[in-house]
């Protein structure tokens, strides 16, 4: 008796292995979905990122993940181009994520000093462009040449410096690789090299090889990392070489922010309080202001000049209230120094001694 072909009963059944893993990953999707969906619900409207700040940040992080993939991926590559081995570089298959993928993927780029890094370095950035366009028409942005002018040769330099990176800052679709400090660099090459070297398929005998190019090509990209460039640093080297007394800080910081030169006017903050650019910085763009309103208070700065900066930054930073601001300044200015001092004497600890403290005051719930 002869099977009948068409008999369904009878085909092979087909390997529907991969059909059901599809399932379980879109069901394990769904829930990350609306997990995410319920933070964002209950964010608080003022601790969202506005969707420039999250496309801009979204922009340097893949150009900053790109650059090194490039470097390191190119580098390995030529190593190998001698050997039978597949160069890291020509080894991607393009169904899988791309390496900025496999990355958030990972979770690596959750990591919170390099997070802090990129908005901190992104909302500058808008400040900056902000206070420029809010410039009166015809005026004159002199600060930075009369520092390049002056007479003081250290100054000068600095003051150059600073033009040529603020340039290489502002400057459409650079590459912002080089703007990371040091750690966080460090961190991104070794984590972009490992995801090169998970994108590899070779052979096992191969794998020594490939990995030995990697390090190589990681370790060639760390070399050429020149902190000096970096825009924050020039910018401290800056404010170093002024070194402004407290009857000329008024004049540097108020030039500095309504020329919408931020990082300069973080800089002048952060020597004056001798604090790291960072922790300037956030006092700048805390929206709240009250940390920065007392360090402007600490070094006897009075309330026509803290009104030009407060105006200056709300005009710049929706996310401010120049109403609250109005209602509180006459008690800002009335503050006395050496209460501001005593009550910012905190931001002089250790860094890692006040993150130490901060983090212990979130395992409590504070």
């Amino acid at each position: 008796m002869s099977a009948d072909s068409n008999d369904a009963s009878r085909a092979p059944a087909p390997n529907a292995a991969p059909l059901f893993a599809r399932v379980a990953a879109a069901d394990r999707r769904a829930e990350a979905r609306l997990a995410t969906a319920i933070d964002d619900f209950f964010l608080a409207e003022d601790d969202r990122l506005d969707d420039r700040t999250r496309a801009a940040v979204g922009t340097v992080l893949t150009t900053a993940v790109q650059a090194i993939e490039r470097e390191i991926a190119g580098h390995a590559a030529r190593q190998l181009a001698g050997l039978s081995v597949i160069a890291p570089g020509m080894a991607f298959d393009g169904r899988k994520a791309p390496l900025l993928g496999r990355l958030i993927d990972s979770g690596l780029l959750r990591d919170r000093d390099l997070m802090s890094e990129l908005i901190g370095q992104v909302r500058q950035d808008l400040l900056g462009e902000a206070l420029l366009a809010n410039r009166a028409p015809g005026a004159n942005a002199a600060q930075l040449a009369r520092l390049t002018g002056c007479g003081d040769g250290v100054v000068a330099a600095a003051a150059s410096a600073y033009l040529m990176a603020d340039s290489r800052r502002r400057a459409p679709g650079t590459a912002r690789r080089g703007d990371l400090p040091p750690a966080l660099h460090r961190r991104l090459v070794w984590w972009v090299a490992a995801a090169l070297r998970d994108a590899r398929t070779v052979e096992p005998a191969q794998q020594p090889a490939v990995d030995q190019a990697l390090v190589a090509a990681a370790q060639r990209s760390l070399s050429a990392h020149d902190e000096g460039e970096r825009l924050d640093a020039v910018a401290m080297r800056l404010a170093a070489a002024i070194d402004a007394r407290p009857a000329e800080l008024a004049e540097l910081l108020v030039e500095a922010i309504e020329e919408g030169r931020a990082a300069l006017f973080v800089a002048v903050v952060a020597h004056a309080l001798a604090i790291d650019f960072a922790e300037a910085r956030a006092l700048t763009l805390d929206p709240d202001g009250d940390r920065l309103w007392l360090a402007l208070r600490a070094h006897g700065l009075d309330r026509a000049t803290i009104a030009r900066i407060g105006l200056a930054l709300a005009d710049a930073d929706p996310r401010r209230d120049i109403e609250a601001f109005a209602d509180e300044l006459d008690t800002i200015a009335a503050i006395p120094i050496d209460a501001a001092r005593d009550a910012l004497a905190p931001l002089a600890l250790h860094p890692e001694f006040r993150a130490a403290l901060l983090a212990l005051g979130r395992g409590r719930g504070r």
